[in-house]
């Protein structure tokens, strides 16, 4: 076959997507203590058929609730809701299509805003395709720049884009892996003329160099709608017509439903279907019939391939610790502002409490613990209620990229990059509050109090993150939290003696952060008190030194090896149950 039969082969039309008799509907949802459902089954979508072809720039029109958006997202292999029936690409189930093949441009964007245009689409580039410094990626990149006019744009921060910036920066990310199917859902609500026409400009260039683009409009302008080359028309969860304008006119001329000299025929076509019901059986049944007749004129197209490919997992990690790191430089004022309200006013204040304690008399003994608890319980309260929000932010921007990288190295990668902050707070804490506590060999009993806590802030941290990750509404975190605090501190022997626990109790202490964190500094500060004054005339029990304290509260003796041991489980069990909470998450699939 020459070079010019070859182009041809290429450029005829063929079947790129069949539907055929799809059905989606919501799930009928009952109250565990009631039998009575509390909301009914609802069908989005009701027997939907139809083929798509390569070169089709296609229009999806309808009334509001008219089973659009669920219609896109069916096509694109996303739809997580129960269904029937088949979309098909190329004989492959759109579900299990090679990733990046299909591209989806949703409705409403999501960015991280703090960060500029080219570094999301060079985050997106390394997801994708892979290192930014081979030349073709960076061409690609350059390319999509240019000719969706970001290149003056390129270093501004996201925040400052307007909607049509937003929505092209949107595409741009879409394009990167060259899909052959490219669904876009109302890509010009919100826009004014000009961004509406610049977007529909670029999307007819897309299907006019061979792949195929769909698009929901919302009440899209005549001038607008003329540049598509096929309607699909849908009312009550049904596809009423899909063809060309010329087919769709000349259906509904056959009814006598005319559109008007001058008046918008996407308004007219939706008016016609919403307000008579006999005029809208006619038009499904005549499309229908048709359908039927010319389903499988269009001959197969070839398996289709994309550039895309799963990135290894500690690259993922490491990317995502990129785009992190750039986060916290744009809002390194935010972080200063928060260590300064939340550490160092509060170690100033028990710094100042403190004065001069010692452990070394009766009296101190209960002044050390108190100092030792404080200084615990902040450093743990203050990182594990930071990381408890942490996903709460950034949970739609999770679920919006969903099959980029993996919810095991967007975990691993949030919990990273809190670790800063477990260091900055512990060490800022100890120097702080220690300056007018005396300690025995002030300087390196101070090392060791800070390594410790900076421990127990990484154990804090995964509790927090699980907690978050499990509990994923703010509203239930906040009233969560609490009740599990509450037990869990309780164990740390500050407000009662470990000892004198019942025994069915007691292994609720291994289970709590606090009490590693309480037995580490209190054993590293005791240890080193060989004798506490004891008057005379004293009618309480008397504590001749640091061992007999710890042996009262039921601290460990090898406090070594059983608080790293303990600290490491439990930041391995809260991390655990956090990824199986950001994994329910990810099966809920994309959000549009």
């Amino acid at each position: 076959m020459d070079l010019c039969q070859s182009l041809k082969a290429l450029n005829r039309k063929c079947v790129i997507i069949k539907v055929e008799h799809l059905k989606v509907w919501t799930e009928e949802e009952k109250s565990w203590w009631r039998r009575k459902p509390t909301k009914p089954e609802v069908i989005i979508l009701n027997d939907v058929s139809a083929s798509l072809k390569t070169g089709d720039f296609v229009a999806v029109i309808g009334p509001s609730g008219a089973g659009k958006t669920t219609f896109l997202v069916s096509l694109a292999g996303k739809c997580t809701l129960p269904s029937s029936g088949t979309v098909t690409v190329n004989g492959t189930d759109a579900r299990r299509v090679q990733r990046g093949v299909i591209e989806i441009v949703p409705q409403f964007d999501v960015f991280l805003d703090s960060i500029s245009v080219r570094e999301h689409l060079v985050f997106m580039t390394e997801m994708k395709l892979g290192s930014i410094k081979k030349s073709p990626h960076r061409q690609t990149l350059k390319n999509l720049l240019t000719e969706l006019k970001l290149k003056m744009l390129q270093h501004s921060p996201i925040s400052s884009l307007s909607g049509g910036e937003r929505r092209l920066l949107s595409l741009a990310a879409s394009l990167l892996s060259s899909p052959q199917i490219l669904i876009c859902d109302e890509p010009t609500t919100g826009l004014d003329s000009y961004n509406a026409a610049l977007i529909v400009g670029v999307l007819k260039q897309l299907a006019a160099s061979g792949k195929t683009v769909i698009c929901s409009v919302h009440q899209p302008s005549s001038d607008l709608f003329r540049e598509f080359n096929s309607i699909a028309l849908m009312s009550e969860g049904r596809m009423v017509f899909h063809g060309s304008q010329e087919d769709c006119k000349n259906l509904f001329n056959r009814f006598d439903l005319r559109c008007p000299k001058n008046y918008n025929p996407a308004e007219f076509y939706i008016k016609a279907v919403s307000q008579s019901r006999d005029d809208y059986e006619k038009v499904l049944e005549n499309y229908c019939d048709q359908f039927d007749e010319d389903e499988s004129s269009s001959p197969a197209c070839a398996q289709m391939y994309s550039q895309t490919h799963q990135r290894f997992w500690f690259r993922q990690v490491q990317l995502l610790l990129w785009r992190s790191t750039l986060t916290f430089k744009r809002d390194i004022k935010n972080y200063v502002f928060q260590l300064f309200l939340c550490t160092i006013i509060s170690s100033v204040i028990i710094a100042t409490c403190y004065v001069g304690i010692s452990g070394t008399t009766q009296r101190g003994i209960q002044d050390l613990r108190g100092f030792l608890w404080l200084i615990c319980s902040e450093v743990s309260f203050s990182v594990s209620y930071c990381a408890l929000y942490a996903f709460d932010s950034d949970l739609v921007l999770f679920r919006r990229e969903v099959g980029v990288y993996r919810a095991s190295a967007f975990y691993v990668s949030r919990f990273l990059s809190l670790m800063p902050r477990c260091v900055v707070w512990s060490v800022t804490y100890v120097a702080i509050a220690t300056l007018m506590v005396e300690l025995p060999d002030h300087l390196l009993t101070s090392l060791k109090i800070a390594a410790a806590l900076v421990a127990t802030a990484v154990a804090s941290t995964a509790y927090g993150l699980g907690m978050g990750a499990i509990f994923i509404s703010t509203g239930i975190m906040g009233d969560v939290m609490p009740c599990a605090d509450l037990p869990l501190f309780l164990m740390s022997g500050a407000f009662l003696r470990i000892s004198s626990l019942p025994f069915w109790l007691y292994p609720v202490k291994y289970f709590s952060h606090f009490y590693y964190g309480m037995d580490a500094i209190s054993n590293i500060y005791w240890r080193q008190i060989d004798y506490i004054d004891c008057p005379y005339n004293t009618t309480s029990n008397c504590l001749r030194n640091g061992a007999e304290v710890l042996a009262e509260n039921g601290y460990s003796n090898d406090f070594v090896l059983q608080d790293g041991v303990g600290i490491l489980c439990v930041t391995f069990v809260w991390c655990v149950l956090g990824y199986c909470g950001l994994k329910r998450e990810e099966n809920k699939g994309y959000t549009y």
